[in-house]
C-alpha cells in the first residue's frame, strides 16, 4: 500500500484553498490601497506588516516547511488575521465607513478562517469583524467608546450596524458547521480510502504471488490482469499483453487458450475442469488445465472473465507413473506366480541337456547348440532370480548400521565380479572411520552392489576410478556440475562416481523403469531394485549423468537416532528421485 498517501480533509491538505483565498484577499487589499489611496502615511505600518508576514505564510506553505515548522505557521497566521482585520477595518473607515462596499472584505477573511480553522476560527474572525465595524460606526457618530453614548445612536445606523453584525456571525456559523461537515465527512472518506487501498494491495499481493497462472479480461477481450505465475507459465510479460485482445496477444503461440476464454464471453460458458496445449518460448509442448468463469451475471449480462490456470506437466508425469506402478503391480503379483512354476521346469531342462552333453557323442555344431541352449537357460534363470527379488522386497525391520564397514566388505565382494578388469580401481575416502545411518544391513549391502556392478559395466573396455565418497551433489565441485543448496544434516550421502559413458537424456528418463537396460545381457532390474530397497529403507536417490563423462548416483541413508528404530513399510517412506 502507498505510505505517501495524504490525508484529503487534513488541515495541510486545504493549504491549497487557503492559498488561492489569501492571496485574494491580499491582491484585493494591496490594490486598493496602494493604487487608489496611494498609501496614506497612516496605512504604511500595518499593510508593511501585512504584507510580510503574507510573504511569510506564502513562501512556508509553498515549500512545504508549515508542516514542519507547525508552531511558526500557526502564529504567523493568526498575525496575519489580525492585522488584516485592522487593514480592512481602516480602509472600510477611509471610504465612506459604514456604507463602503469594501465591508465585504470581512465576509472574505471569515470565510478564509474557516478553511483552516472551522466553527472556532470563523468565529472569532466574525467577533474581530464586528467589532471593527462598531468601532467605525462609533467614530462616524463622534461618540466615545461607552454603553451610554451607544444608546443614542441613530436607529438607521443601529440596525445597520446590527444587520453587518449578524451576517458576520451568519456566515460564521455557516461556513464554520460547513467546513466541519466537511472534516467529519472527508475523514470518514480518508479510513475509507485507507481501508480499500489496503484491501487492494493485499488482494494485488496475492494474486500477483499466487503459483496458479490468473488472467482477467473485460467484455471486448481485453485483457486486465494478468499475474506473475501466468508470465512464467506463458512465456509473455505483463506488459506485453495488458490492455491487448487477448486474440492478438496469444495468436502466434497459443490461439487456443484466447479461444477458451472468449468462449465464456460468447456463450457464457463457464468450464471448471478444461484441459488443453500451449506452445512455450522454445515451441515445446505444454498442458494446462484451466478453469474459467465469467464476471458479472447472466442478467446483467457479462461484464468480463477470470481464467485460472497451471502447468500440469509434472502432474500427469505422476499420474503416468502411478498408472505404470500399478500395471506393474498387478502384473508382478501375477508374474511372481508364474516365475516360479517357470524356474523348476527350467531347471530340469538345464540338468537333462547338462546330462546329455556329457553322455552323447556330438559333432561340434550339436555341441555349440547345447552350449547355447544352457547358456540362455542360465539367463533366463538370472532373470527369474531378479524379478523374484524385486517383486520379494518388503518391510524392513531398520537398525543401526556402520556404513564404512560395510562399504569395504561391498567392495571385496565387487572385485570378484566378472565385470572387474585389472584397469579399473576402487577407491573411498570418506569424513569419518565410523558411520552410523538407520537401515536393513543386507539391502543397504544389495544397494551398493548393484551401483557398484552397474558403474563397472558402464566403463567397459574404458578403465579408470570409481570413487565413492560421503558426499551430495551439490558438494562434489570436482564433478562437472556444482550447485549451491544447504546440507542436509538428517541424511547421510554416499556418492559413487564413475567415468563411464554416461547417460543420454532418453535413458536418464527411463533408468529405473523395471526391464529397461543399454547392455545386451542386462535384464533391467537392477538400477530398479536399487530404487525400491532405497525408498524401502526410508531414504532417496539422485543421480546426474552426461554422455562419454560418466555418472554420479548418490543414496542419502537416514542418519541413525535410536528414536527411529523400527519397521519401516513401503507406504510410509518418502523419497525424491531428482533427474538432471
Amino acid at each position: 500500500m502507498n505510505q505517501n498517501l495524504v490525508n484529503p480533509e487534513s488541515s495541510y491538505s486545504k493549504f491549497p484553498w487557503f492559498l488561492l483565498l489569501r492571496i485574494c484577499i491580499f491582491i484585493l487589499l494591496m490594490t486598493v490601497v496602494v493604487f487608489f489611496f496611494h498609501m496614506p502615511s497612516i496605512f504604511v505600518l500595518p499593510f508593511t506588516l501585512y504584507s510580510i508576514i503574507t510573504l511569510a505564510v506564502l513562501l512556508l506553505i509553498t515549500s512545504g516547511l508549515n508542516k514542519t515548522r507547525k508552531f511558526l505557521f500557526g502564529t504567523l497566521v493568526i498575525v496575519q488575521f489580525l492585522l488584516e482585520a485592522i487593514i480592512e477595518t481602516m480602509l472600510i473607515h477611509h471610504t465612506g465607513g459604514i456604507d463602503s462596499p469594501f465591508s465585504i472584505l470581512f465576509i472574505l477573511s471569515i470565510l478564509s478562517a474557516s478553511i483552516i480553522y472551522r466553527l472556532v476560527g470563523s468565529t472569532v474572525m466574525a467577533s474581530l469583524s464586528s467589532l471593527g465595524y462598531a468601532i467605525i460606526l462609533l467614530s462616524e457618530e463622534g461618540f466615545d467608546f461607552s454603553l451610554k453614548n451607544l444608546q443614542m445612536l441613530s436607529d438607521a445606523s443601529f440596525y445597520k450596524a446590527f444587520l453587518y453584525v449578524c451576517t458576520f456571525f451568519l456566515v460564521a456559523f455557516i461556513s464554520g458547521y460547513l467546513a466541519q461537515r466537511l472534516k467529519v465527512k472527508g475523514e470518514e472518506l480518508w479510513n475509507a480510502s485507507l481501508e480499500l487501498n489496503k484491501i487492494r494491495a493485499d488482494t494485488n499481493e496475492i494474486l500477483k504471488h499466487m503459483k496458479s497462472g490468473l488472467i482477467t479480461v473485460d467484455a471486448w477481450g481485453r485483457i486486465v490482469y494478468f499475474n506473475r505465475s501466468a508470465e512464467e507459465i506463458l512465456g509473455y510479460t505483463e506488459a506485453e499483453v495488458k490492455g491487448k485482445d487477448c486474440r492478438e496477444a496469444f495468436q502466434e503461440r497459443m490461439p487456443e487458450l484466447a479461444e477458451k476464454i472468449l468462449q465464456v464471453i460468447k456463450y457464457s460458458q463457464e468450464d471448471s475442469r478444461g484441459f488443453l496445449y500451449i506452445n512455450g518460448k522454445s515451441r515445446q509442448k505444454i498442458p494446462i488445465g484451466i478453469s474459467t468463469s465469467f464476471l458479472g451475471d447472466k442478467k446483467g449480462g457479462v461484464t468480463g472473465v477470470i481464467a485460472i490456470f497451471q502447468d500440469i506437466t509434472e502432474v500427469m508425469k505422476l499420474e503416468e507413473k502411478m498408472r505404470v506402478s500399478d500395471r506393474l503391480a498387478a502384473v508382478g503379483e501375477l508374474s511372481a506366480g508364474i516365475a516360479h512354476e517357470i524356474r523348476n521346469p527350467l531347471a530340469s531342462i538345464s540338468g537333462s541337456v547338462e546330462v546329455l552333453k556329457e553322455e552323447l557323442s556330438l559333432s561340434e555344431e550339436n555341441q555349440k547348440l547345447f552350449e547355447l541352449i544352457i547358456k540362455e537357460t542360465g539367463r533366463l534363470n538370472q532373470i527369474l532370480t531378479d524379478f523374484l527379488e524385486y517383486s520379494r522386497i518388503g518391510p524392513s525391520m531398520l537398525s543401526k548400521v556402520e556404513l564404512v564397514h560395510l562399504l569395504d566388505e561391498v567392495i571385496q565382494l565387487v572385485r570378484k565380479h566378472p565385470a572387474y578388469k585389472s584397469t579399473i580401481s576402487i577407491t573411498r575416502s570418506l569424513s569419518s572411520d565410523v558411520l552410523y545411518v538407520l537401515g536393513e544391513e543386507n539391502q543397504i549391502k544389495q544397494i551398493m552392489i548393484n551401483l557398484l556392478v552397474n558403474a563397472l559395466e558402464a566403463m567397459e573396455e574404458r578403465g579408470g576410478e570409481i570413487h565413492i565418497a560421503d558426499k551430495s551433489l551439490n558438494q562434489m565441485d570436482q564433478f562437472y556440475f556444482c550447485e549451491e543448496e544447504p546440507e542436509e544434516s538428517d541424511w547421510i550421502p554416499i556418492a559413487l562416481i564413475d567415468p563411464g559413458k554416461g547417460m543420454t537424456d532418453e535413458q536418464k528418463e527411463k533408468i529405473f523403469s523395471p526391464f529397461f537396460s543399454t547392455k545386451r545381457s542386462g535384464t533391467g532390474l537392477g538400477l530398479a531394485i536399487v530404487q525400491r530397497l532405497v525408498n524401502n529403507l526410508g531414504g532417496r536417490i539422485e543421480f546426474r549423468s552426461q554422455p562419454d563423462k560418466g555418472s554420479t548416483f548418490v543414496v542419502y541413508f537416514q542418519r541413525y537416532h535410536k528414536d527411529k528404530v523400527k519397521l519401516l513399510f513401503p507406504e510410509e517412506t518418502d523419497y525424491v528421485n531428482q533427474m538432471i
